[in-house]
């Protein structure tokens, strides 16, 4: 079992600490595509950095929309299969182990964005899933080539969308931790447990959107490290800023 990411010299604050957890709980470096680290950033790390050339414009949408598409990703674990044979977690920067996890049973795994109950179904950039963790049990090229291809191909889609587009034939998403084949392949689909950007102690804790923000992430990380229960920080941090408007 691996486990990589990819992140730029932005996403240091937050690839530090998740590099950190990694080698914790799974006694090895992490593998980190390289999207624009800083010389001195790069030693610092106990990681395997991995340059990459990604031939899309993956950070910024051509027309309607706002913020990151994150259409590197498929690049990167096709990359991470061209070269390993391990299975491997596949995870954003701004993520962090919180114990060891390796499932099985599967041939790719990916996590919901919301509890059942609450996802917005009309919402495939954003509503569905949360592809900041995706396990692969193999290397499953026909669905790593289909999302690369998406991704490459469509400027207005994100990695989250041309995922939920691949997989949306095939899957129910309201029904999670259920098995699903799509040509031949296994795929499970995990609930916010593994992906967990509420922080009710799951095994991965997410600091997606402003979590990872330069000032609020090192008061959510302190508490971490302390022990503290870290969704009392976040709801005094969003009234102090509520208060401030």
């Amino acid at each position: 079992m691996n486990i990589a990411t990819s992140a730029d010299k932005g996403f240091y604050h937050c690839l530090k600490e998740l590099v950190q957890s990694v080698n914790t709980h799974y006694g090895k470096p992490p593998i980190v595509y390289d999207l624009g680290l800083t010389e001195e950033q790069k030693e610092s790390l106990d990681a395997t950095i991995i340059p990459i050339e990604i031939p899309t414009d993956f950070q910024n949408f051509g027309t309607g929309h706002c913020g990151i598409k994150a259409t590197h990703k498929p690049f990167c674990v096709k990359h991470y299969f061209d070269n390993y044979d391990e299975k491997m977690i596949f995870l954003d920067a701004d993520c962090l182990f919180t114990q060891r996890v390796e499932l099985d049973g599967f041939d790719v795994a990916v996590t919901l964005k919301a509890d059942v109950e609450r996802l917005d179904l009309e919402e495939p950039y954003g509503g569905i899933l949360n592809t900041g963790v995706i396990f692969f049990n193999n290397s499953a090229p026909e669905l790593v080539d289909a999302w690369l291809k998406l991704c490459a191909e469509d400027d207005n889609t994100t990695d989250q969308k041309a995922m939920v587009d691949l997989l949306g034939d095939a899957v129910d998403w309201k029904h999670e931790n259920k098995i699903y084949d799509w040509h031949g392949l296994k795929i499970k689909v995990l609930g916010t447990y593994y992906n967990d950007h509420h922080f009710r102690k799951g095994c991965i804790y997410h600091f997606k959107t402003n979590k990872h923000s330069g000032d609020l992430y090192p008061k959510l990380i302190e508490a971490y490290h302390q022990g503290k229960n870290i969704r009392k920080i976040l709801r005094k941090h969003r009234k102090e800023l509520k208060a401030a408007e």
